[in-house]
């Protein structure tokens, strides 16, 4: 569980934090750089995973931070929850023998 939470935080303050951390003229390089660390960080899971979840979340988590949210604790918060409790109920319903 603490794992998770750390997890969550960590990821979005480096993902998130960086692209809002820049200048204007260069947040599309760092949107870029994010989303492609964010990829190779979930490639464990499959690289049709990792891609889905970089550019699919890392890009609907950054448009909801620039125009909704201004907050990064409910990224983190949203993150956490998803690889405490998410990845393993996936994991049990894939691997649940009928």
């Amino acid at each position: 569980m603490a794992y998770g939470l750390l997890n969550g935080f960590y990821e979005e303050f480096f993902f998130l934090g960086l692209i809002t951390s820049v200048k204007e003229e260069n947040k599309w390089y760092a949107l870029i750089f994010s989303t492609l660390v964010r990829i190779s960080f979930h490639t464990y899971q499959g690289i049709i995973w990792a891609i889905a979840i970089g550019v699919i979340f890392g890009l609907f988590y950054y448009f909801m931070y620039k125009n909704v949210v201004k907050n990064l604790l409910p990224f983190f918060l949203m993150h956490a929850l998803t690889d405490m409790f998410g990845t393993g109920l996936i994991y049990l319903l894939i691997s649940w023998n009928y």
